[in-house]
């Protein structure tokens, strides 16, 4: 299989547990080959897939079309946006300023947002990492989508309806998947760190990593080797624009590029090992009720080994980050196709599971 150089230097930025090739490479190869290839029809949107073992690639291969009106086909190295698996570079540009002394995960929000209003003063930085503030998710309002998300804002403008809203639960009592939290923590970011958020994450993890394609999806911006992404039919997108994503989903990547960034994330080459155990581990309520989710990654439970990572959709793009760090598999599927393929978390539980050495339909939860 040909190796593209980054994924060489990912042998060098984790720490492995073997060395060995796999058995029967090719055989394992043909296996997570015909899982993915059974979802996409080659005139179809499609998907770019990586899937690695102990830094090793198993998989990297492209399936379907980057551009259905030009036939031009996927290549495993084309840009996508990763919609809300942006969530898991935000929360690590906050633990990175953690590590740094600069923000501490129990303080409460409004020690770093100035205009944050008296009803959040129990909202911590941790609450909006976990998804349980209880701030009012914005993206939930009716018609949302059809017109708020289809004109250019600024962060500010972003949040600032929230301020004015009750909060929905008492911080860190119950969980809701928060949108509007995680722009908040782009505000956090940008307030603590004096830079742009998107500039932030650059200098910070992109750079650092050489990830060259990794980095906002400005609609303003030239992104070379950007997919189109296509509503089911195949027809074309939905269009919204790129600055309502923002710090909750508005990067774009490539499977390499977020194999390479979850591999040095893992390997304590970013953020250090005690705080990633801790962004590692699931948030539990009150109740005792675990939630899932740590900070900034879902956490989940395949063949009994611990899986972390993220997933994302937007219009009309899914994406799927995961790692199963007990067994040091990392898979990336991009897809720019609406459903075309299926679920992208349950096609990412399938190749985790044949790189675990398993039957690929054996159940997973």
């Amino acid at each position: 299989m040909k190796r593209s150089p980054l994924l060489f230097s990912l042998l060098f930025c984790f720490p492995l547990a073997a060395m060995a090739a796999p058995a029967d490479p090719a055989g394992l190869e043909q296996s997570l080959d015909s899982i993915v290839a059974s979802r996409f029809k080659p005139e179809l949107p499609g998907v770019a897939a990586l899937v690695l073992k102990d830094g090793q690639p198993l998989l990297r291969k492209a399936y379907g079309m980057a551009n259905v009106e030009l036939s031009v086909p996927v290549r495993p190295e084309h840009v996508f946006r990763i919609g809300s698996t942006t969530k898991l570079f935000t929360a690590t540009a906050i633990m990175l300023l953690v590590d740094d002394g600069r923000i501490a995960l129990d303080a409460p929000i409004a020690r770093y947002l100035k205009n944050a209003p008296s009803q959040w003063k129990e909202v911590t930085v941790e609450h909006l990492l976990t998804h349980t503030s209880g701030i009012p998710n914005l993206t939930m309002d009716s018609g949302y989508w059809r017109t708020t998300a289809r004109l250019e804002h600024t962060l500010d403008e972003l949040v600032a309806p929230a301020r004015e809203r009750p909060l929905a639960s008492k911080p860190g009592t119950v969980f809701v998947y928060n949108n509007t939290g995680y722009h908040l923590l782009g505000q956090i970011v940008e307030q603590v760190s004096g830079q742009e958020f998107h500039a932030f994450i650059d200098a910070r993890i992109a750079r650092p990593l050489g990830l060259a394609h990794t980095g906002s999806g400005d609609d303003k911006t030239f992104h070379p080797g950007l997919v189109t992404g296509y509503q089911a039919g195949p027809k074309p997108a939905w269009l919204i624009a790129n600055s309502n994503l923002h710090a909750a989903g508005g990067m774009v990547s490539t499977v390499d590029e977020l194999a390479a960034f979850m591999l040095a994330l893992q390997g304590g080459k970013l953020v250090s090992p005690a705080n990633v155990k801790r962004m590692n581990a699931s948030y539990v309520l009150p109740n005792g009720k675990a939630t899932g989710y740590g900070l900034g990654e879902w956490v989940r439970t395949v063949n009994g080994k611990h899986l972390v990572g993220h997933g994302g959709y937007i219009f009309n793009f899914y994406s799927q980050l995961e790692m199963d760090i007990d067994s040091g598999i990392v898979t990336v599927t991009l897809h720019n196709g609406d459903k075309l393929g299926g679920d992208n978390e349950e096609l990412s539980k399938q190749l985790i599971v044949a790189a675990q050495g398993r039957q690929a339909d054996i159940a997973v939860k």
